[in-house]
């Protein structure tokens, strides 16, 4: 089976990326799939993870991000030029290697137009890894102009119409997939998570919560730190250890500095395990948030979870009162009790901890991979039946 990844570029390290590539390289390790990585803004830039000899790597070497150096006019007739240059060596690439199926996201236009566009036949797949009502509105540029807002627009409307012409969307969580019926078949299957392997679990005698993510405006961290103080007003012997990279780290920093309640802001580590391990309750606070790879990642080492109850994926993964905490949606008041009462019970962080390393292994690759073997094979079987 031939199956094509598409996607802008594999540069960065951010969930999605890791997500696509640890698939890619289960399908053609350990199914034998001829696998392909088809990118268009890759160029020299190295692949942000380790990605398996047996995947091929195509670059379609059309770059629209230097585009931004020109005026908006100069820019509008570049871009529309590239566009076509891509269109060309996409349908050219997909033309002689015959995939049978191509797999891309909801987040690019521009790319789900190639797919639905592209003479040569295929099963279509589109992955949802943001819930569609944050697909283009979560990114903070597009609410600065009308212009970017006009623009935003006009991109849905884009994602809507490719995706009225695709086979299927797999989406993350069950919100989601209702919310893309109406435009083509869903289904759900959650993401694979690293799971922690290293025999070691939390003992509970950390007096540290810990906090992993990107620092961006999606994950809430204002309200982390308005958490945080009033746990500190009441347990000032205990910390609140974050870790992650992105562009609210100034603010942060600041922020840690001045409120002086035991706030530590790490750089993103390779390790988190080990941070994991050394921590006894796990904290998110994100306003939207399509599965949480780090909840399962943090369960899996014993650690309770307290999370806002936000659309759409910690519903899906944390069982109130069981393995962690659901608060409901930006009650910062009720959230930082939730974390109090646990700090004040090792025996029930104890007890929710051994739920979540139970609860975790839902998400472990034996069990994940082979629902995408057999979604592949059943939608590839459908298609040769309507060959004849």
């Amino acid at each position: 089976m031939k199956i094509v990844y598409l996607f802008p570029h594999f540069a960065h390290r951010a969930g999605t990326e890791r997500i696509l590539i640890d698939k890619m390289n289960y399908l053609a390790e350990e199914y034998g799939y001829d696998v392909t990585m088809l990118t268009n803004e890759q160029g020299f830039h190295p692949v942000a993870f380790p990605l398996s000899d047996k995947v091929r790597r195509v670059d379609l070497d059309v770059r629209f991000y230097p585009l931004y150096e020109h005026n908006r006019l100069v820019r509008q007739a570049l871009w529309m030029q590239r566009e076509r240059l891509l269109s060309q060596r996409y349908n050219a690439f997909m033309a002689k290697l015959r995939p049978d199926i191509v797999v891309t996201t909801t987040y690019y236009a521009n790319l789900l137009k190639l797919v639905t566009q592209c003479p040569t036949p295929m099963v279509k797949l589109m992955e949802s890894h943001i819930d569609r009502r944050f697909i283009l509105s979560n990114d903070p540029i597009n609410r600065k102009s009308w212009l970017r807002w006009l623009h935003m627009v006009k991109d849905m409307r884009t994602v809507v119409a490719c995706a009225r012409k695709c086979n299927l969307l797999i989406a993350l969580n069950h919100s989601d997939a209702e919310d893309w019926g109406q435009f083509l078949p869903t289904t759900v299957i959650s993401n694979v998570v690293h799971l922690n392997t290293t025999g070691f679990y939390t003992t509970q005698n950390s007096k540290r919560v810990i906090f992993a993510g990107r620092f961006t405006e999606q994950k809430g961290i204002d309200d982390l730190f308005r958490i945080w103080q009033l746990v500190y007003e009441s347990r000032p012997d205990w910390h609140l250890d974050i870790y992650g990279d992105g562009e609210l780290r100034p603010w942060m920093e600041q922020q840690a500095e001045s409120l002086q309640c035991n706030i530590h802001i790490h750089q993103a580590t390779h390790d988190v395990f080990k941070c994991y391990i050394q921590s006894s309750i796990f904290v998110l606070t994100s306003r939207y948030e399509p599965f949480g790879l780090v909840i399962p990642e943090a369960m899996s080492c014993g650690l309770p979870v307290v999370s806002f109850d936000c659309p759409s994926g910690p519903p899906d993964i944390i069982t109130d009162g069981v393995d962690g905490f659901l608060v409901r949606n930006r009650d910062v008041e009720f959230f930082a009790t939730r974390v109090v009462q646990l700090i004040d019970s090792r025996e029930q962080r104890l007890t929710m901890g051994r739920h979540a390393i139970a609860s975790a292994q839902r998400y472990s690759v034996d069990l994940i991979m082979p629902r995408w073997k057999s979604l592949f094979e059943q939608l590839v079987g459908q298609e040769n039946e309507k060959k004849g």
